[in-house]
């Protein structure tokens, strides 16, 4: 057994010179050697895509606050069948309601020299006569407006 055992331990410490020898040859040489180039690393920024932006729309301006004025004597040229036009409103439009009186739901703005055929009224709310119109080109445009933002004219 003894033989064995000797076998083993000089196997070993010749192996072990023998790896010291190779390391002596191989690691000079491999300092000599330049270092390899380092992998670049590109970095990218991920910038999530613009979402549709809503386009803001206009709020239309409200109808100046109309001061209240007699009624008209029915001569004044507002009867039913008559056309009158959208006047005096400083550009910013009338609000046409879906019932007279000023806490009518607002259904459209009428503009400056629109027309409209009278179909309905005098009637009075809130200090204010009010007349029934539609728009002869658009049945659809159709509310009850204030008689101070409005102007008689002949047939269109």
């Amino acid at each position: 057994m003894r033989a064995s055992w000797g076998w083993w331990i000089g196997s070993a410490l010749a192996a072990g010179l023998l790896l010291g020898l190779a390391a002596l040859l191989v690691l000079p040489r491999l300092a000599a050697r330049p270092p390899a180039l380092a992998t670049p690393t590109v970095w990218v920024a991920v910038v999530p895509r613009p979402s549709a932006t809503p386009t803001p729309t206009a709020t239309p301006e409200p109808s100046p606050t109309p001061t209240p004025t007699a009624t008209p004597a029915p001569d004044a040229g507002f009867a039913v069948g008559r056309f009158v036009q959208v006047a005096d409103t400083g550009g910013v439009g009338l609000r046409f309601r879906a019932e007279p009186g000023l806490s009518g739901k607002v259904l459209f703005l009428g503009l400056d020299s629109e027309v409209f055929r009278i179909e309905d009224g005098p009637a009075e709310a809130d200090g204010y006569v009010w007349w029934y119109l539609v728009a002869p080109y658009d049945p659809t445009r159709a509310g009850w407006a204030a008689q101070d933002f409005l102007q008689p004219i002949e047939t269109p």
